[in-house]
């Protein structure tokens, strides 16, 4: 609770009566409420003010005196007995004391009270229940304040947000369907009952649910755009695109929309679109940066640099470092490399507590721009100024690694793995490369075992557990974990290695298979096209044999 403030001025005061507020008021400020709370009291008594008995309450509960709060509470409540505030604060000091049946009556008082603001009245009394010790009661005594007010959709609703809070979907469900009932327009029970079943994987249920509602109120604006952000989720890029279009013949300058179907156009590789949803962004004056930084991106997917640095240029706010990472990006990829670096150094400078991505990132550059010396460097300057930093550590390792330089990476992710053994990345890290690179297939195996007992979902671990086998012979164990991690991600590296697998099986029409979806998905993977081609000699004496046995 607040400490409390000074009071408003009381016209027709006594001496005595200004006597005990002035002392109330400077043991306020001095922080001895228990002295405050004494004043304020008999001030309260004296002029019969309910305000003073208020600070009484307050000050006593700033003295963590129960016993003075309750004696000033029954006080206010006399002065005051149709006042909400009273009644919410009585309601905490009943919940404090335990006293279950207490609370609600005042609960339902503050409720009662609040007229026309329901809604906001059951949002305090869902806040005070919080004082609760567990989970259990909070929503036992919020279903019981529900059934003084059966008919109250906001009572339901905010059942349904409370149970939601606290994991118990089914009660949350049941009441958002009744709140739904209770009051048909009201927007906010379908609204939170739809993302409560996504919350709750129940996707097909909740886009059943969606589709019905936008179906019956074909003008509500938040469930479309709730339909539209549902069909991104489900990677329905196409229709997505189309449910906004159609909104935006509605609210043709409405920035949300405009952005949607930016983000929308960019996905699907529509840069004409992009540009042209973006740009109706950015003239609107709303969503600058965000339009600028997306402008600046489809230009970059167009190849026109010139273009993208001007429109990065132009994005300031939470978007002005992303911009300006992109400018470094470009300007190093047309030779500017020393000017790139400056950018990024100057960032470090300015925000010294994002440095470590920032070095991170200037090794990127330098590495996509064939500069590996100069980016092992920056890892190393990196590393003088954050010694032992696990992230820089396996940054360094991973370059290191993918330079063929197996010794240096070796020693940078046994560090990680040294200080926490369970740094499963790390451990993966290391497996797949001396799997891949060397021929230490039992050493690798172990650790690459030890990050899949950490992670046992994560692809990258079950594709390294798929190649370690298969460089260990067993191929049937590793088609298992490689058809497994190819079910959980769509990656160009793990279908080149299922498809080596069914290759060496016999099974070469099925790798085939596997490896020409994967090349339409992922047509610049080097490792991808490195695999195919290797094999593309090969493809003809291929035919007819998808059924071979293993």
């Amino acid at each position: 609770m607040s400490k409390p403030t000074a009071p408003k001025p009381i016209a027709g005061l006594t001496p005595d009566q200004v006597y005990h507020i002035l002392v109330a008021e400077v043991a306020g400020r001095r922080g001895d409420m228990r002295l405050a709370f004494t004043h304020y009291l008999k001030a309260a008594e004296l002029t019969r003010a309910p305000e003073l008995a208020e600070l009484a309450v307050r000050a006593a509960i700033s003295a963590e005196d129960d016993a003075a709060a309750g004696e000033a509470m029954m006080l206010w409540l006399t002065l005051a007995p149709n006042a909400p505030d009273a009644h919410q604060v009585a309601a905490f000091l009943r919940i404090k004391a335990e006293d279950r049946e207490g609370a609600l009556i005042h609960l339902q008082r503050l409720v009662e009270l609040s007229g026309e603001g329901g809604e906001t009245a059951f949002a305090k009394a869902a806040a005070i229940l919080e004082r609760l010790p567990t989970p259990e009661e909070r929503l036992a005594l919020m279903e019981s304040l529900v059934e003084r007010f059966p008919e109250s959709a906001d009572a339901h609703q905010a059942l349904a947000m409370l149970a939601a809070s606290l994991s118990q979907p089914e009660v949350a469900e049941r009441a958002a369907r009744r709140a739904m009932d209770l009051r048909p327009d009201w927007n906010a029970p379908r609204l939170f009952l739809v993302r409560l079943l996504l919350s709750d994987d129940k996707d097909s249920q909740a886009r059943a649910l969606l589709e019905s509602f936008v179906e019956a109120n074909p003008g509500d604006r938040a469930l479309k755009m709730l339909y539209g952000r549902l069909l991104v989720d489900e990677r329905e890029f196409s229709t997505a695109r189309e449910v906004f279009e159609r909104m935006l013949r509605e609210y043709p300058k409405d920035p949300d929309v405009l952005f949607a179907v930016g983000i929308l156009s960019l996905q699907l590789e529509d840069l004409a679109g992009a540009r042209l949803h973006f740009g109706r962004l950015y003239e609107t004056g709303q969503r600058q940066d965000e339009a600028a930084f997306y402008l600046g991106q489809t230009a970059e997917r167009a190849e026109d640099v010139a273009t993208a640095l001007d429109w990065y240029g132009k994005v300031s706010g939470a978007s002005g470092s992303d911009a300006r990472i992109r400018i470094a990006f470009l300007r190093a990829k047309r030779g500017e490399v020393t000017q790139a670096r400056e950018i990024l150094q100057r960032m470090r400078d300015q925000d010294p507590d994002n440095a470590i991505p920032l070095f991170m990132v200037e090794a990127e550059i330098l590495d996509e721009v064939q500069r590996p010396d100069e980016a092992r460097a920056v890892y190393d300057e990196a590393l003088a100024a954050f010694p032992d930093d696990d992230t820089l550590l396996y940054a360094r390792g991973l370059h290191a690694m993918k330079l063929g330089r197996i010794e240096l990476g070796e020693r940078d992710l046994r560090r990680i793995i040294e200080a926490d053994p369970e740094h499963a990345d790390a451990l993966n890290a290391l497996g797949y490369t001396l799997a891949d690179q060397t021929d230490r297939f039992e050493e690798a195996l172990e650790l690459i075992e030890r990050a899949h007992a950490l992670k046992p979902e994560e692809p990258a671990i079950l594709d390294s557990l798929g190649w370690v086998h298969y460089r260990l012979g067993d191929l049937q164990l590793a088609l298992e974990y490689l058809q497994q991690a190819n079910d959980r991600l769509d990656d160009g590296e793990i279908a080149a290695h299922l498809g080596e697998v069914l290759w060496a099986l016999g099974r070469r029409a099925e790798a085939w298979a596997v490896w020409d979806k994967a090349v339409e998905t992922h047509p610049d993977h080097a490792y991808l096209q490195e695999v195919v081609g290797r094999h593309r000699l090969s493809r003809s004496e291929s035919s007819g044999q998808g059924t071979a046995s293993d």
